[in-house]
């Protein structure tokens, strides 16, 4: 975490302790709307702490989950303290219930999206043995019937994608940085997301995952441009500025010269990847 990420959840706590102490919770009262007995018993009274929490969860990412977004929870099903504690956190605290705490977009941005990649963290390693997210509960019931507790209520991970994130923001780069624990999502990345530096983090995840052959694949004998799934599940998100989902994806493939891309967008049919669902664990032995 940088010095000026540091400074940034030192104010938040301060803010947070302040708000505290106006609302008359002084020595621990803990709100009747928060389900207290749903949170790990592990955490301890520092998740109190905005700075502690995202440290740890820092901390968490940057130990288990590995530079292609491939994560051990093996060990992290072992060690779960750091990311308990930032599980509790969010239980306590989120933009809807302490507004105050995330004065920018991005503030509100980051906290989401941190929050849904930390609560499906959560869920894997609370179901050893699974393979796939999907083996959870069944319909892909992960993302509308599993209900997590964040700001002191319950929410659903399609909430916080859908109702939040998409709905309140509208920035089709949120679909590179969130990640459902499966092997065609985009790779999970190892360090929290923040507010001061959101933008660049959003635009590397982007190119991250559109220069990847595995997500767009452009295959010149056949004339035909393969997209991830995700270009299809969410089209109206990439195209909500008047591009087709070709130019979406065409303006960011620089090694393209530009009668070739006119080509491109002329004659090449669209096609889907497959998606794979399976679980992005990092195998043992994986370099």
């Amino acid at each position: 975490m940088t010095e000026k990420q540091m400074l940034n959840w030192t104010r938040i706590n301060i803010l947070l302790v302040i708000t505290i102490i106006l609302n008359g919770c002084v020595g621990g009262c803990k709100s009747k709307n928060l389900k207290y007995d749903q949170i790990s018993q592990e955490t301890d009274a520092s998740s109190e702490s905005g700075t502690d929490a995202y440290q740890f969860y820092d901390d968490a990412l940057r130990t288990y989950v590995d530079s292609s977004g491939y994560v051990d929870y093996s060990n992290l099903r072992q060690n779960p303290l750091k990311l308990n504690t930032f599980i509790d956190f969010l239980a306590k605290v989120s933009p809807e219930n302490y507004p105050e705490l995330f004065p920018t977009q991005n503030d509100k941005k980051a906290y989401w999206i941190n929050a849904y990649n930390a609560l499906m963290m959560k869920s894997v390693i609370d179901n050893p043995g699974i393979t796939s997210v999907n083996q959870i509960s069944w319909g892909k019931g992960i993302f509308w019937r599993i209900k997590f507790i964040v700001g002191g209520k319950e929410c659903t991970l399609h909430r916080i994608e859908n109702g939040i994130l998409r709905k309140k923001y509208k920035d089709p780069r949120i679909h590179f940085a969130i990640n459902c624990a499966s092997s065609s999502c985009s790779p999970l990345s190892n360090r929290i997301l923040s507010g001061d530096s959101l933008d660049e983090q959003l635009d590397y995840k982007l190119r991250q995952f559109i220069q990847n052959s595995s997500n767009v694949y452009l295959n010149h004998d056949k004339k035909e441009i393969k997209l991830s799934r995700i270009f299809k599940w969410y089209k109206n998100d990439f195209t909500a500025n008047g591009m087709s989902l070709k130019e979406y994806v065409l303006q960011f493939l620089l090694d393209i010269p530009d009668w070739k891309r006119k080509t491109v967008l002329q004659d090449y049919k669209l096609g889907y990847f497959e998606y794979d669902w399976s679980l992005n664990e990092k195998m043992l032995g994986k370099p």
